[in-house]
């Protein structure tokens, strides 16, 4: 497996194959430090430790005749050596090289060989020049630079194979069910292709797949126990989870399809149910229930029909009712109203067109009387008193005589019998001229004469020998507060 991207940066290199951290130059600067203070040591501390013994009393100084000078031979030039230049230079290439490709997560995506060249391999031609470079072997140490800068090169040229097959490895992986293998093969894509939405969606597919294998191993086994609801709650989540995961669409379909089949045989047995209760509203709700969840079952057409007609059976018998309450009323012309929407629910229904037609009748028969009781001086005329009377003698059914009717009838009666009261009225003559009233009597001739006619409209007719007869038109009237005399006389002379 690559090694993490966590790792130490380009300081690294030194890291052999199977993990082993192996630093030569650093073990040799450290092996130099301490020999150099060893050398110090000796040099410094060795004369006090191992010191010559006390001074005693001196002894006679011998003299010791003086050498002759030497001459110390000049010391050789020290030559640069290439190699170790061409060394060093190398080294810091590959560095830079490391520091690159750590940046761009190389140790997350360059473990495996890909083209014949990981990072691994890179780091171990690395470790290997790094170990002869410092042990002085300069010439030596450049092939591996080379070799190790060669690798790193080409790392980079091997990223959309790598990619590639990150991504397949991953897909299959994820297809497997493998969530541990996807997410580290997705992983290594987004190093590979880091910001690419696709990408980042597979590697979060991967980093769910256990808790979308949970809930959907709980809809397989909530089903398998019959247990629809939580099966289809289960498998919801799994799909909410992981949109593409297949594997969950079947069951999902077979749950609910169950589901739904069990549902629309509920919603029909209740409209049923209600039906057979009378409550058609509920009958009528539970049918839509079904409708909806099942628009093509055959049975549903039956079963609305008898919905339908029940509907219109409640509703006529409604219908019915208020008519009848508004009967009980005689408030005829909503009663005419209810009737017409009885025939509106059901054109044949002999019971609203007999009803509408007697409606009808006591309608125009409360609206007549109506229009004398608002307005009684329409009876001072002969044919408004006929059509009065007429009123009153206009049978109708015991029931239909309530008592409303019965009370108009009443005022319409006494209205008329004002209306039919004589009253006095005063004639006035010349005793020359025989007067008669039509209709009425011959009164002869006279000065005056007093009558008592009921209310109406009278002509009275006068003659006289060698005279022209005269006409004269009069109304008798209870409105008049005071009835004028009537002159009837003719004067006249025929010539």
């Amino acid at each position: 497996m690559p090694a993490s991207s966590k790792d130490p940066a380009p300081s690294g290199f030194g890291r052999r194959a199977g993990g082993e951290s192996a630093r030569p130059r650093l073990m040799l600067i450290a092996a130099g430090a301490g020999l150099a203070a060893l050398a110090l040591f000796v040099t410094f501390g060795l004369p006090d430790v191992v010191a010559p013994p006390a001074p005693g009393p001196a002894p006679a100084p011998v003299s010791v005749p003086a050498a002759p000078p030497v001459a110390s031979a000049p010391a050789a030039p020290s030559v640069p050596d290439p190699d170790a230049a061409e060394a060093e230079r190398l080294l810091s290439d590959a560095l830079r090289r490391i520091a690159r490709l750590e940046g761009e997560g190389v140790r997350q995506w360059g473990g495996d060989v890909v083209q014949g060249v990981s990072f691994p391999a890179a780091e171990e031609a690395m470790a290997k020049a790094t170990a002869l470079h410092d042990g002085k072997q300069h010439g030596e140490a450049l092939p591996l630079f080379r070799q190790a800068i060669e690798i790193l090169d080409r790392l980079s040229e091997t990223k959309p194979e790598r990619l590639r097959h990150a991504l397949a490895a991953g897909r299959a992986a994820l297809q497997a069910l493998d969530a541990a293998v996807a997410q580290r093969h997705f992983e290594i894509a987004a190093a590979l292709a880091p910001g690419d939405a696709p990408t980042a969606a597979l590697l979060e597919r991967a980093r769910k797949l256990p808790q979308t294998l949970a809930a959907f191993r709980r809809g397989e086994s909530a089903e398998a126990g019959g247990e629809l609801e939580r099966a289809r709650e289960a498998y919801r989540e799994t799909a909410s989870l992981d949109p593409e995961f297949e594997a969950v669409r079947a069951p999902l379909r077979r749950v609910e399809a169950a589901l739904t089949a069990s549902e629309y045989r509920r919603a029909v047995s209740e409209a049923l149910a209600r039906l057979g209760e009378g409550n058609i509203r509920a009958a009528e709700a539970a049918l839509e229930r079904a409708r909806r969840l099942n628009p093509q079952a055959p049975e549903l057409a039956d079963i609305r029909q008898r919905v339908q007609a029940a509907a219109q059976v409640a509703s006529l018998e409604r219908l019915r009712g208020q008519a009848a309450a508004l009967e009980r009323q005689e408030k005829w012309a909503e009663v005419v109203k209810a009737y017409d929407q009885a025939l509106a629910v059901d054109r044949t229904a002999a019971f609203a067109a007999n009803g509408r037609e007697r409606a009808q009748r006591l309608t125009q028969l409360h609206a007549a009387i109506d229009t004398y009781l608002a307005d009684p001086a329409r009876l001072q005329s002969a044919d408004p008193l006929a059509h009065a009377r007429t009123l009153l003698a206009q049978a109708v059914a015991p029931e239909d005589e309530g008592p409303l009717l019965t009370g108009k009838r009443r005022q319409l009666t006494q209205l008329i019998a004002t209306a039919q009261a004589p009253l006095p009225v005063l004639l006035r003559s010349d005793r020359n001229t025989d007067v008669v009233v039509q209709r009425v009597a011959r009164l002869g001739s006279f000065e005056t004469h007093r009558l008592e006619l009921p209310p109406g409209r009278y002509v009275a007719v006068g003659s006289r020998p060698g005279y022209r007869d005269v006409r004269v038109s009069f109304e008798v009237s209870p409105a008049a507060k005071d009835q004028p005399p009537v002159t009837i006389q003719c004067t006249e002379p025929i010539r």
